[in-house]
């Protein structure tokens, strides 16, 4: 339980970790709160659009070459994950482009990634299967899939803006 509490505490401390990241580094004004903060929203907003939209799209091409069994059904999923990194990365790159400065958006697609496996040990950590519930109660859990919601977003963000340059 404390060690899932632990978890939960330093995922709600993520956030500020693209504040302290922004240091004058590259002479590059840093971004205020504001616009980190919009970032993180706009890519939390486009991994579930980007998610959908790839793994739909996958699913159909397949359908369409009549190939519908277990091993399409992984590579569906699997280009559904890209997707969600894709969109993740897509929001600090719009939001942060519009700034002082810009980034690279293949260092946010890094950075979701990064997010993205943190997430997975997440769920790790906190899901059980069968009929049990979850490690740690509601408080964890519910702090547990926050943290796995906005964990990508908060990736590409810091690897978007760790990339700005003048």
């Amino acid at each position: 339980m404390l060690r899932s509490l632990l978890l939960a505490g330093a995922c709600a401390a993520l956030p500020l970790a693209p504040l302290a990241a922004q240091a004058p580094q590259h002479d590059v004004r840093s971004l205020g709160p504001a616009r980190v903060a919009l970032q993180v929203g706009a890519g939390t907003l486009g991994t579930p659009i980007g998610f959908i939209a790839v793994g739909v799209l996958t699913d159909q091409l397949f359908e369409s070459l009549g190939r519908d069994d277990p091993t399409t059904s992984k590579l569906s999923l699997g280009a559904a994950y890209l997707g969600g990194a894709l969109g993740a990365a897509a929001g600090p790159a719009l939001v942060g482009a519009r700034g002082p400065g810009s980034g690279k958006y293949l260092a946010g697609v890094g950075g979701a990634a990064v997010g993205g496996l943190a997430s997975w040990a997440i769920v790790r950590l906190v899901d059980r299967d069968g009929d049990e519930p979850p490690r740690g109660g509601r408080i964890t859990s519910t702090l547990a899939g926050i943290a796995v919601t906005v964990l990508p977003s908060v990736g590409a963000t810091i690897g978007y803006n760790l990339s700005r340059r003048p």
